[in-house]
């Protein structure tokens, strides 16, 4: 079931003098956030997009940074108001993306990046066509994926769960605008894929902006 704050697409003449969202998509497991708290080292005006969840908070995580730990009741509180763009629900936790955070920084022109699932990726895309850049990361296999879980201490209960997402998971890679396969030991790489992706979309909207401003004053 998709669990959109708004049906109708939230689109602006604006939009290009806007920041950029860039969404990390992908199963569980996979290295998405590894990869883009690599490249947030590297790019200090790049900012993660804490998103809103009711799952518990891991060891290697903080407050406010991935994600705004709140209970199920407060989640609902939170959707209740309309402070959620969209949500879903994803191994019996939810997610979602807090409305105003997403547009104060987008008004502002300042860039964000988030892990979120594919669904709230597809409505975030559909909402902001202009500004949002979907990065699909994959694994080399899925035997490879689960021995990630079970190295970050997820028991096989867990594991199974995931992985029930998977096949779903990675039939939305071709949605998106760029590929990302996520090799063991090769973080590295992947973090210099990802950096180059954001810079070359940088560019892409001072072109676009630069051809706006040229347009209209030869109009």
């Amino acid at each position: 079931m998709d669990n959109w704050g708004d049906k109708v697409p939230i689109i602006d003449d604006q939009a290009y003098s806007w920041g950029l969202l860039f969404v990390m998509v992908g199963p569980a497991g996979v290295g998405k956030n590894a990869i883009m708290n690599e490249v947030l080292h590297q790019l200090p005006d790049l900012r993660q997009l804490p998103t809103a969840t009711t799952r518990p908070i891991r060891d290697t995580e903080q407050q406010g940074r991935e994600h705004l730990f709140v209970t199920e009741a407060e989640f609902r509180d939170m959707e209740r108001n309309k402070e959620l763009i969209e949500w879903q629900v994803v191994h019996k936790h939810m997610y979602g993306t807090p409305r105003k955070t997403i547009e104060d920084a987008m008004h502002d022109g300042q860039d964000l990046i988030a892990d979120i699932e594919v669904l709230g990726a597809t409505y975030l895309h559909t909402a902001y066509p202009n500004n949002t850049v979907l990065i699909f990361v994959e694994p080399p296999s899925v035997d490879e994926l689960i021995s990630r879980m079970a190295k970050r201490g997820e028991t096989q209960e867990e594991i199974n769960t995931r992985l029930q997402r998977v096949e779903m998971e990675m039939q939305y890679a071709p949605q998106c605008d760029y590929l990302i396969t996520n090799y063991h030991d090769h973080l590295q790489q992947s973090s210099r894929i990802l950096h180059g992706i954001v810079t070359a979309e940088r560019s892409r909207r001072a072109l676009q902006q630069l051809r706006i401003k040229t347009a209209t004053v030869q109009a």
